[in-house]
């Protein structure tokens, strides 16, 4: 069976206080999931499990490491779920999904007299507060001159649905055209 990848959702920052606080900078969309008891895989000290949380200053305190001292060696640790945790911890909406679920979905342009296969979603990065599917382009694509990879902003202007199985977009043709 293969193993979930592990999808990084925090990095922990500096020490705050005497009784083992430390500044989490949240990456996950759902800062909800940090809430005491809940654990977090790490690459270096296994499984973290959240002792406390203030979710207004982002100060979190983890079992086992209340004090200024040993809460030091968390210091620029990353926290990670698997993609199954995730789904579990957070309240997805009807027709959201998580980026791990979205990678590997086909895009297709839609025009007026059908559909062109523009290639697969290889990545989502956010750039401010805007999402970009960065997209694999397909071979028969690239094969014609077309750019390997190529970014589509996720607004309703370019992105019509979005689901793990397909990324139906309008006008994104012209994007991969002049990149």
């Amino acid at each position: 069976m293969q193993q979930s990848p592990l999808l990084l959702v925090a990095k922990i920052g500096r020490l705050i206080g005497v009784n083992g606080g430390l500044k989490l900078h949240i990456m996950s969309d759902f800062p909800s999931i940090f809430v005491p008891k809940a654990s977090f895989h790490t690459k270096s000290f296994g499984t973290l499990c959240i002792h406390s949380f203030h979710s207004a200053k982002n100060l979190v305190q983890f079992e086992g490491y209340i004090s200024r001292e040993s809460a030091a060696k968390l210091v620029h640790c990353e926290l990670y779920s698997t993609l199954e945790e995730s789904k579990a911890m957070c309240e997805l909406k009807e027709g959201e999904f998580l980026w791990e679920e979205i990678i590997g979905a086909n895009v297709c342009d839609r025009f007026e007299n059908g559909e062109l296969r523009l290639g697969k979603i290889k990545d989502i990065e956010r750039i401010g507060t805007l999402d970009y599917l960065l997209v694999e382009t397909d071979l028969a694509l690239v094969d014609k001159g077309l750019n390997k990879q190529f970014f589509i902003p996720n607004i309703e202007h370019f992105v019509l649905s979005l689901s793990p199985q397909s990324v139906f977009t309008r006008n994104a043709f012209g994007i991969l055209e002049q990149s």
